[in-house]
């Protein structure tokens, strides 16, 4: 795992979903999992610490029409630029210290937020120029978690869990839609890393 930039691109989960706009998940219940894509462009010369970007490929119920663009046959691309959501968070990792076997890092509290935008295309992928990236519709207090690796941070673990402070509902496919009627805690996230590379899954936080 490289600390400086982590980019993550949601997977399809097969299961029985709570509908976004009905009944919360359950506690425990996996809302959604990821695998990356190729990372963005290096972080501006001096940024200490790396950003997280995640791309959905399932929220809810939703089917993938509703979470990505699609082809001229109306198939959805399944990729980085025609992701509806994206989840964004800053971080920064800390060394924490090391045994015989691992090291440890901390990945110290911070925030971040889901963004939805009708025109995923239209997004400028800049570093730290997020005008573009869409409208925020849920944000989050990404609590501090424990990078464990037994090569110096290059591939490890790690679980952190995200708290729910406040979303807005918005509307998709005439529909009105609203994070807290999915995860109305949070979640909790696994992730394995190696390199740029990882995969993981997220389950709600119950009360």
């Amino acid at each position: 795992m490289k600390l400086a930039t982590i980019v993550l691109l949601g997977i399809l989960v097969l299961g029985s979903f709570a509908s976004l706009n009905a009944q919360p998940a359950g506690t425990s219940q996996v809302v959604t999992a990821y695998i990356n894509e190729d990372p963005l462009p290096p972080t501006p010369a001096g940024f200490n610490g790396g950003v997280c970007l995640i791309y959905y490929t399932l929220i809810g119920d939703l089917d993938l029409k509703s979470l990505f663009a699609t082809d001229g046959t109306g198939t959805p691309i399944i990729d980085r630029k025609h992701a509806y959501f994206i989840w964004v968070s800053d971080y920064n990792a800390q060394f924490l210290a090391q045994n015989q076997e691992f090291m440890f890092f901390l990945i110290t509290e911070g925030t971040a937020t889901i963004y939805y935008a009708e025109n995923p295309l239209s997004r400028d992928w800049t570093y730290f120029d997020r005008s573009t990236w869409g409208q925020p519709v849920a944000t989050f207090v990404r609590k501090t978690g424990m990078f464990q690796s037994r090569d110096g941070g290059y591939s490890g673990g790690l679980t952190t869990s995200a708290v729910l402070t406040s979303s807005k509902p918005f509307k998709l496919n005439g529909k009105t839609f609203n994070f807290k009627d999915l995860i109305p805690q949070g979640m909790t996230c696994s992730e394995t890393a190696a390199g740029d590379y990882e995969a993981g899954t997220c389950v709600a936080i119950g009360k």
